[in-house]
């Protein structure tokens, strides 16, 4: 576990390696698919994977970043494609709607 005032420099250095890696996946994607800010995922349980356009800024929401450590646990992070989510399709569009009818 982290010391309390280490936790900020750990969280910084993880961010900066998940941006890192999401970048490099965003290139993979078809530019037709794309938007500028913005990151394709692949909630993948349940019976169907569902795609998501998700907003760049949305990557700092706690919900989602828990998603994304869920991600790079079960997955890692050196597999090729889209990024893939560890959760079901409504899961994700609620995390969605929540962080949209934030102020």
């Amino acid at each position: 576990m982290c010391k309390p005032n280490n936790y900020g420099v750990v969280l910084k250095k993880r961010l900066k390696g998940l941006l890192k890696f999401i970048s490099g996946k965003a290139l993979q994607i078809t530019t037709k698919m794309m938007r500028e800010g913005h990151l394709v995922v692949i909630a993948v349980q349940g019976k169907e994977p569902k795609r998501f356009l998700i907003k760049l800024d949305h990557l700092y929401n706690p919900d989602v970043l828990k998603l994304l450590k869920q991600a790079e646990e079960e997955f890692g992070f050196s597999r090729e494609g889209v990024l893939e989510l560890p959760c079901q399709p409504h899961e994700l569009q609620r995390i969605l709607s929540n962080i949209k009818a934030l102020p």
